[in-house]
């Protein structure tokens, strides 16, 4: 049976483990994968987070690939949904639901020269609460950064500055802030996972550690954002506003 056929079948025995009841209700359900056992083999687990777009029917999918790493080619496949690319030389890719679906089991097989050396599954759910929320209007709120702090584009774990701001328009009392600071990419200040409070008078302010600029995003309860972004989510879904401001320049 040559490599491609195998594949076909292990997408064939995987639509048919997709039917079966799912025992978890999160966007990454499981992960599992490896092959080979020698000190050099490449082994690769997979990893899916929400599309810096909010859109809930879009997930990021990367290969965690440990051994050596030099020319390898990655190659997507799913049970019905689409990715962008189908076939890479880096370990990401777009997966997005095929219309209809709500959950899906990506694969990923890593290859060097002719030969596959490495495979790795995950099962993938649309997040509900996302889904709902993209369908819901967005109501009328702004931010702003009127406490900006300095321009240190280096920035690092030893720096340290105030950020504040007020919000506008049609507030929730479950409303949250999330600030970043940008050195190489976006980084989440002050801590990952770290969700700021809106007082009472609509103002919030937090520590950061400095970069060249800031972002501060107002967020619906139930929000999970990264900790390290390329690129800053776009207003949509539990994205209610967005303010990115460069830092202050000395005079």
């Amino acid at each position: 049976m040559t490599m491609w056929r195998r594949s076909s079948l292990r997408r064939l025995l995987a639509l048919r483990a997709l039917r079966a009841p799912a025992a978890a209700a999160v966007v990454a359900l499981s992960a599992a994968g490896a092959t080979g056992c020698a000190r050099d083999a490449v082994r690769v687990e997979l990893q899916a987070q929400e599309s810096a777009g909010g859109d809930p029917s879009r997930l990021i999918v990367s290969a965690q690939v440990a051994g050596p790493q030099s020319g390898l080619r990655y190659r997507w496949f799913s049970v019905a949904g689409q990715f962008e690319p189908q076939e890479s030389d880096v370990p990401t890719t777009l997966f997005t639901f095929a219309r209809g679906t709500t959950r899906d089991r990506v694969s990923v097989e890593v290859w060097s020269d002719n030969a596959r050396v490495a495979q790795s599954e995950i099962d993938v759910k649309v997040d509900e609460r996302r889904a709902r929320a993209a369908t819901q209007p967005m109501p009328p709120v702004q931010v702003e950064i009127t406490q900006v702090p300095p321009y240190q584009p280096d920035g690092g774990s030893e720096t340290r500055a105030t950020i504040g701001g007020k919000v506008s328009g049609e507030l929730s009392p479950d409303y949250k802030i999330v600030t970043y600071a940008r050195a190489d990419v976006w980084y989440i200040q002050p801590s990952p996972q770290t969700l700021h409070p809106i007082r009472a008078d609509s103002t919030w302010s937090t520590w950061t550690h400095t970069g060249s600029s800031y972002a501060a995003l107002v967020v619906r309860t139930g929000y999970d954002p990264l900790a390290r972004l390329d690129v800053l989510p776009q207003v949509g879904g539990d994205v209610l506003a967005r303010s990115v401001v460069e830092g202050e320049r000395p005079q």
